[in-house]
């Protein structure tokens, strides 16, 4: 008796453990309340000074979409330039997408970089690319 209980025991997580799939609705999924963001520092090599855009674009390579957020929460006197945060990760969700910065100054390209940044159902992260950049 004790064996059946056993097998039907084994039998029953076997059969749950098969019947859950990934869910990527995320439906059922309880995030928490931290705001997470990803961007990156422009700093001069001689002596580690931020440098000073005039104007930045994020692009999304795959369609060359420009997704430049539309505030930055740090001001950009700091050399912290923005790339994606959490209010983007419906467009990188269960994807791993490569943009583009584009950093210039007086209208002159001066800086190119891409990363590769991804989301789950609560928050982005970065997959590839340096986050201090220094010119």
């Amino acid at each position: 008796m004790k064996r059946l209980i056993l097998w039907f025991l084994l039998l029953l997580l076997l059969i749950l453990g098969c019947a859950r799939e990934k869910k990527s609705d995320c439906t059922n999924v309880f995030c928490t309340d931290e705001f997470k963001t990803i961007g990156v520092s422009i700093k001069h090599v001689s002596d580690s000074s931020a440098v000073i855009l005039t104007t930045y674009k994020v692009i999304r390579v795959s369609d060359k979409k420009d997704i430049s957020p539309g505030n930055s929460i740090v001001p950009v006197n700091y050399g912290y330039y923005l790339l994606v945060d959490d209010t983007d990760v419906g467009m990188l969700r269960n994807s791993d997408v490569e943009i583009e910065f584009q950093g210039y100054i007086n209208n002159i390209l001066l800086i190119i970089k891409r990363f590769v940044v991804t989301a789950d159902c609560c928050h982005i992260s970065l997959v590839s690319g340096e986050t201090v950049i220094y010119i």
